[in-house]
């Protein structure tokens, strides 16, 4: 009966450490309850418009979409990411990731959506998609890896680190 329960124990934990490593914000909204169902069960993350995790909203930024394809592909080579397909006309990229603890590979897809140009000002819809190739669960890995791609996009442009 103890080995039992230390074999559950050290499972616990080892979900606990990944979801730590993979920056879950387990407490934010919608809640822990249905944070932990998505990322017990689920092996993909996608930006929407409506996304009820707000992390994985559709990000707009006020650039143009070639300089945020550049940026997307600088930033994620950044990361350390491969880049396997990219197209430079559609704006669409195809990636592979590894997560952090395990180093399972994950496919990000991106794909850059002009908006409407109001008064001038260019803006431009960043839909990412990542995907783990092997597993029924993620352990907030992709979710991770779309904020984390976010995060370095912004940091280009904000810094001009274009080329």
């Amino acid at each position: 009966m103890k080995i039992v329960i230390a074999i559950i124990v050290i499972a616990v934990l080892i979900v606990v450490a990944t979801l730590f490593k993979n920056h879950a914000p387990l407490f934010d909204p919608p809640g822990l309850k249905k944070r932990l169902a998505v990322y017990l069960t689920t092996n993909t993350a996608r930006t929407s418009d409506d996304h009820p995790f707000p992390e994985l909203r559709t990000p707009v930024f006020n650039v143009g979409p070639d300089e945020l394809y550049i940026a997307v592909k600088d930033a994620a080579t950044g990361l350390g990411w491969s880049i396997m397909d990219s197209d430079d006309v559609k704006w669409r990229l195809d990636m592979a990731a590894k997560s952090h603890f395990l180093l399972f590979v994950d496919d990000v897809k991106v794909e850059i959506e002009p908006q409407a140009c109001k008064e001038g000002e260019t803006k431009t819809a960043l839909h990412i998609h990542s995907h783990s190739r092997i597993g029924k669960a993620d352990f907030a890995a992709n979710a991770d890896h779309v904020q984390q791609l976010v995060r370095a996009v912004n940091k280009r442009l904000e810094l001009g680190f274009l080329h």
